[in-house]
């Protein structure tokens, strides 16, 4: 603070006295972000300054909890803690040197606010009282002291209401994404399956058949979209398990495409990989589901004219795992945002969202499970010619058992 100067204990017996030309200690306060900094900081510039110990005591729910202290320490006696509540309660100073427990080793200064005190500053008596002048100071580092810590108990409010506001939006838009993209599978199987109990005898095998295959896809895409919600649920949650065993990535990248193909993609799917791929240590299902989504991905954001190639690089302590196109790519608008959950691509051909759910979850899933591996996952596009998108996953690798 402009023209403030610092306390310390002085030679003679005359107690505390100021020492002038240290105009910015609590200053520093006002750059620390969060109330456990301003705090910490709080405490360590009194003690620097002054060569007392220095305690700061903040209201949690009624109750005054110790927040920090310098020298480190953890406890306050009996007369003490009584001293530092009735500072806290009354608005008013008190412990030694004053009428309110006299006898403390700790002199105690309410943090006062617009919206009321956060708590208590206090400073040990150490025998030698505090200077007038010095006092004054010290009232003042309490009142820089109180403005720092309100500032950031504002921001963490600010930053606690953005991220209640922005789960709102997430649960408002997920709730959204599941009514409308279910309904339209349900309906489908709803009317399928109406036809079959309706018409039965005048359908022949064909029609009958074709009637049960649109169930049977339908279905299968209702059981995807609930495997991506519970997959992201889990993911946000920090409870995605994992169960380690050795996987064959060959196999893995063989099931992808191949289910892709039963399920009537257009795009030419062409599978390249070493003839020496090690297996890695990892989650057989979650990886699958991983690349499948990014595959989805790339098949239903692209015409059919698209070639999608699939293959692998072994390096000294990763294996990655690349899925490429050449499609149109991904708009400059909305690759920076590629990999956040409910990202849409729009376009006139890529009807739904990725991973076949329409929730646009697939790569926001695809980048949680390769990190729970303690992975990494990267997106380029366009990737030549303006065009193409590529997204690679490295899984970290271990020495297979022989």
């Amino acid at each position: 603070m402009p023209g403030a100067c610092a306390i310390r204990r002085a030679s003679g017996p005359s107690g505390c006295a100021l020492r002038g030309g240290s105009t910015n200690s609590v200053g520093k306060l006002s750059g620390l972000a969060t109330v456990g900094a301003v705090a910490d900081g709080a405490a360590g510039e009194i003690h620097t300054s002054s060569g007392r110990a220095a305690v700061i005591l903040l209201d949690q729910d009624g109750a005054l909890t110790l927040a920090a202290a310098w020298p480190p320490d953890d406890t306050l006696d009996e007369a003490s803690t009584d001293a530092a509540r009735w500072a806290f309660t009354h608005d008013e100073p008190a412990g030694a040197g004053t009428a309110i427990a006299p006898t403390s080793a700790w002199f105690f200064v309410p943090l006062r606010t617009q919206r009321g005190p956060l708590g208590v500053i206090g400073i040990a008596a150490s025998g030698l009282p505090l200077e007038p002048e010095s006092r004054s100071l010290f009232d003042t580092l309490a009142e820089q002291t109180a403005a720092a810590l309100e500032r950031a108990a504002l921001a963490r409010e600010s930053e606690t209401a953005r991220t209640a506001a922005e789960t709102e939006r997430v649960r408002n838009t997920l709730l959204a994404s599941i009514s409308h993209d279910f309904r339209t599978p349900l309906a489908s199987i709803l009317g399928a399956a109406t036809s079959l109990l309706d018409y039965r005898d005048k359908l022949d095998d064909a029609a009958q058949r074709a009637l049960l295959d649109q169930i049977k896809h339908e279905a299968e895409a209702l059981d995807e979209m609930v495997r991506n919600l519970l997959a992201i649920t889990r993911i946000d949650a920090g409870a995605l398990e994992l169960r380690y065993d050795w996987v064959d990535i060959r196999e893995v990248v063989e099931r992808v495409a191949s289910a892709a193909r039963r399920r009537g993609a257009a795009q030419e799917i062409k599978a390249t990989l070493p003839a020496e791929l090690p297996m890695i240590r990892a989650d057989a299902t979650l990886v699958e589901q991983a690349l499948g989504n990014i595959l989805a991905n790339a098949l239903l954001h692209t015409p059919n004219a698209t070639r999608v190639a699939i293959d692998a690089e072994v390096k000294a302590g990763a294996v990655s795992l690349r899925i490429a196109d050449d499609g149109p790519g991904i708009p400059p608008d909305i690759f920076p945002r590629a990999f956040d959950k409910f990202v849409r691509l729009r376009r006139q051909e890529a009807a739904r969202a990725d991973g076949g759910t329409g929730t646009g979850l697939g790569l926001a899933i695809a980048k949680g499970i390769v990190e729970a591996h303690r992975g990494a996952i990267a997106l380029e596009s366009p990737i030549a010619d303006g065009r193409g998108t590529r997204v690679t996953l490295t899984f970290p690798r271990a020495e297979a058992p022989s």
